[in-house]
């Protein structure tokens, strides 16, 4: 895990999308987070631990769907789950929301909220597009290809944070509301109450605009629409060195 430290940010983007406005400084505490989204490895490891439960109408992992056998990249033998060929270490896509849920607290941690995971992208360049700065550049990110990419295959931004632009979307806690931003609270904002959606942030490989810091999308928590460019990573707050007060 990579290190994020305490401070304030501007959160949105002025000249972005409706539901990016209005700007505003948010102040968060130190965390931690997972400097890649977790693979098909990891997830493939967990799934031995706990089963393929089902919770929120699917599957952790969704293995039902006419289409999965081609999706999925974590295969299922005899009650074993492993990656498939050449898939170990790409990022695990048509994983829920319940089941990234499910392996961040099992790991001892949890999602990120929006304000986290916006702040994480930035990686202290304050006000920039894109976590490299503000032109696009398919060279720093798997933004315009197709398929997903090994983690680590781009450069890491400020904080040594991987793929915080494209590769896959990823799973925030928060629920959704396009409107939120100008009613959220500035210190450690967790998003509405409730809703029906919940935020993905970090565009994907398929969907080559939207890539930038501030952009948001939302799915419904069992992955209906993003389901095959939808992974996660975990946050932590940070471990107090051993003897500390």
């Amino acid at each position: 895990m990579a290190l994020v430290p305490a401070g304030t940010f501007a959160m949105g983007q002025a000249d972005g999308d409706k539901d990016e406005r209005p700007v505003h400084h948010v102040n968060l505490g130190a965390f931690c987070m997972d400097v890649a989204p977790v693979t098909n490895l990891q997830y493939a490891a967990f799934l031995n631990e706990t089963g393929n439960r089902k919770e929120g109408g699917k599957k952790w992992l969704d293995t039902d769907c006419l289409a999965c056998p081609l999706l999925v990249r974590i295969k299922e033998k005899s009650g074993t789950f492993a990656p498939k060929n050449g898939y170990a270490d790409h990022p695990v896509i048509k994983v829920s929301w319940y089941g990234a849920k499910a392996y961040c607290e099992r790991s001892g941690k949890m999602l990120p909220s929006e304000a986290q995971w916006e702040k994480a992208a930035r990686g202290g360049l304050a006000g920039k597009k894109f976590p490299w700065g503000d032109s696009v550049d398919e060279k720093l990110a798997n933004i315009n290809g197709q398929n997903t990419t090994p983690v680590k295959s781009f450069p890491a931004n400020g904080y040594g944070l991987y793929d915080m632009a494209g590769n896959v979307w990823e799973w925030a806690e928060d629920w959704y509301d396009p409107r939120y931003y100008s009613r959220s609270p500035e210190t450690d904002p967790r998003g509405p109450a409730g809703g029906e959606l919940k935020v993905l942030r970090g565009g994907s490989w398929f969907h080559p605009d939207s890539s930038r810091c501030a952009q948001r999308a939302s799915d419904h928590p069992r992955s209906d629409v993003f389901c095959f460019v939808t992974g996660f990573r975990c946050v932590q707050a940070p471990q107090e060195p051993p003897g500390s007060e």
